[in-house]
């Protein structure tokens, strides 16, 4: 398979009251084109930080990007100048992000605001942007779409507005599309169809795309591989389908433990016990070892490394040194 984006050890910290905060703390994974990658976790475990490093789009006041490549098309870009990221930004690589009221200007038109992006990358004339914006409009749903690009986004519904973040990411025809959190606000038949949309599209257009997310049905549904992230790193890693059938993972079992059945009738939900700690770098011992009910002593004193267990299934837990000891040997 072709990877079109590869980030190896990337280290991303905030810096807060004289405290180095390891928001990424050496996070490496490829993505292949034509793939869905799912990054999955709770609030505050590195998933937004992920995706704003890729687009360079963090805060440099508090935060700075202390180690790691980010690689595309073997350039790195973290190394390139600003004018060149701004040529692939949009264009190569795009985002939907998770607040279209935050994200779409309310004093411009929704046709205005995707015709921005074709102005800025594409050598075409007026006439062809507004074609292109009539035919994003109806690609993503839009109903008449030769009216409603003179609209407002308040003028729109949330699913509408989401649609157009949508077309906004498409309109230059990328190849990774990078999408946080696109269904948070919605309601869940909205969601289903942002999600029904998302999906037709990547067919369609075999990009890549990186799905950050913290609902696991959504994973389950939309992703061929997924990254679970705790404090800062990868804890469990693999096929979808695999980690769901064989979650190896203390976090992640609970975090699938915590999912509603329709089969079991329970007066009480499970969840995970305890909260995310607030750490400091550098971090010498398992990050979930407050909340694990398997912790023993070497968690305290060293991390696990991202062991192998086959398959490109990987956890961070010193439960499957034996495991993967196995399958090495295999």
């Amino acid at each position: 398979m072709e990877d079109v984006l590869t980030v190896n050890n990337l280290k991303t910290y905030y810096y807060s009251n004289n405290k180095k905060v390891p928001a990424v703390d050496g996070v490496s994974f490829r993505l292949y084109k034509g793939e869905v990658l799912g990054i999955v976790g709770e609030s505050g475990c590195g998933k937004s930080t992920i995706a704003r490093s890729i687009l360079n789009l963090l805060d440099k006041s508090y935060t700075k990007i202390e180690d790691g490549e980010i690689l595309f098309h073997g350039s790195n870009l973290l190394k390139l100048k600003a004018k060149d990221l701004d040529r692939i930004k949009g264009k190569k690589i795009s985002m939907i992000f998770q607040n279209p009221q935050a994200a779409l200007n309310p004093v411009y038109t929704v046709g205005d605001q995707i015709a921005e992006v074709l102005q800025i990358h594409e050598n075409i004339s007026k006439k062809e942007v507004k074609a292109r914006v009539i035919e994003l409009l109806r690609l993503v749903g839009i109903p008449a779409p030769e009216t409603r690009l003179n609209d407002y986004p308040h003028q729109m519904s949330g699913g509408m507005q989401q649609r157009i973040l949508i077309a906004i990411a498409l309109a230059c025809n990328p190849e990774v599309v990078i999408a946080d959190e696109p269904t948070t606000a919605l309601d869940v038949t909205i969601q289903a169809q942002i999600l029904d949309l998302m999906t037709r599209i990547k067919r369609q257009f075999q990009m890549g795309m990186i799905l950050i997310t913290h609902n696991m049905g959504v994973v389950a549904e939309m992703c061929d591989r997924m990254m679970v992230m705790y404090g800062g790193v990868v804890v469990e890693e693999g096929a979808t389908a695999e980690i769901f059938a064989s979650p190896s993972h203390p976090y992640t079992q609970g975090l699938l433990a915590s999912i509603p059945s329709i089969e079991e009738d329970k007066e009480e939900l499970y969840s995970i016990p305890g909260s995310v700690p607030r750490l400091t770098a550098p971090v010498t011992h398992c990050r979930f070892a407050g909340r694990c009910p398997h912790t023993f002593s070497k968690c305290e004193e060293s991390e696990p490394p991202l062991l192998d267990l086959g398959n490109g299934h990987k956890a961070k837990c010193w439960l499957l040194e034996d495991k993967a000891g196995r399958a090495h040997h295999e």
